[in-house]
């Protein structure tokens, strides 16, 4: 459970540092430098440790790389154009999704409590969406694009849980950066690049080390127990993200983003506390 504490930390000041630079540099241009500077880092890695990274099957790592960039973007936009601790409290809601794939793809069973903890994520998305809300699309529909992005990372948890069967850890750390610069090439373009200046460079990289670090700590979490399980640690990746929205962004936590909140942590907690056992295997090394 370590490991996934210092994930969602990580996870919380790469969602802040995104947010800063992306006042001007285009998300997928965000996504692919994040991209370019993580593979980079986890190729030397893995040549280092000499680890192949091509994997026993690579079919699973391109849909975990295809999965995670998707996911990405939709959870950098929301990052961009909500504030911070809502960004980031839709994309934790991810368990209660982890879990239902998890018992579709992996039989691995969610218990009884999934069931109203379901409940309580539509409840808790139902409060967040609010139809008069200030920003029309942002404040409404937006939230629908955080949620989807919430589902594609349970997707991507879910296909690094199958994959760790027979794939080295860092190879799947290495696919997921690896897939995103093929596909935020196009996005990037059509958006239009800018040359970031030195204070913004600073940024991207914060953004990737941040990610990078939250992705190594996440793979080693899911090595040690089911991926419904695994993400329990996450609301303090809420917390987290509602201190830095309020000391960086000076943001203010409204009605339905508290009640909301306390909805879908209940959610992620329900879901969690109903996942199956640790799997009995022992994880591989990543040293």
């Amino acid at each position: 459970m370590r490991d996934m504490v210092l994930s969602s930390v990580f996870f919380a000041v790469m969602a802040a540092a995104a947010k800063l630079v992306g006042e001007r540099v285009p998300m997928q241009q965000i996504v692919l430098v994040r991209g370019v500077l993580c593979a980079l880092l986890t190729f030397w890695w893995l040549a280092s440790a000499g680890v192949p990274w091509r994997g026993r099957r690579p079919g699973i790592l391109l849909l975990r790389g295809a999965l995670g960039y998707a996911a990405l973007s939709c959870y950098f936009w929301s990052v961009h154009h909500l504030p911070l601790a809502e960004a980031i409290l839709i994309q934790q809601v991810h368990p209660v999704f982890a879990a239902a794939l998890a018992w579709l793809f992996l039989r691995e069973p969610p218990g009884r409590r999934f069931a109203p903890a379901l409940a309580l994520a539509i409840a808790g998305v139902a409060v967040l969406v609010q139809p008069g809300r200030d920003g029309g699309f942002v404040g409404g529909w937006g939230v629908l694009i955080a949620l989807s992005g919430a589902i594609l990372s349970a997707g991507a948890y879910v296909a690094v849980r199958d994959a760790s069967r027979t794939e080295h850890p860092m190879a799947l750390v290495f696919w997921f950066p690896a897939v995103s610069v093929v596909l935020a090439v196009p996005g990037t373009a059509a958006a239009g690049p800018v040359w970031p200046t030195g204070a913004e460079w600073f940024g991207l990289a914060f953004v990737a080390l941040a990610g990078q670090l939250g992705q190594v700590f996440l793979t080693r979490g899911l090595y040690r127990v089911p991926a419904g399980r695994a993400t329990l640690a996450n609301p303090l990746t809420t917390l987290f993200g509602a201190f830095l929205g309020w000391a960086v962004f000076d943001e203010r936590l409204g009605w339905s983003t508290v009640a909301g909140g306390m909805l879908l942590v209940a959610a992620v907690l329900l879901a969690g506390s109903g996942s199956g056992s640790p799997d009995p295997e022992e994880p591989l090394s990543i040293g």
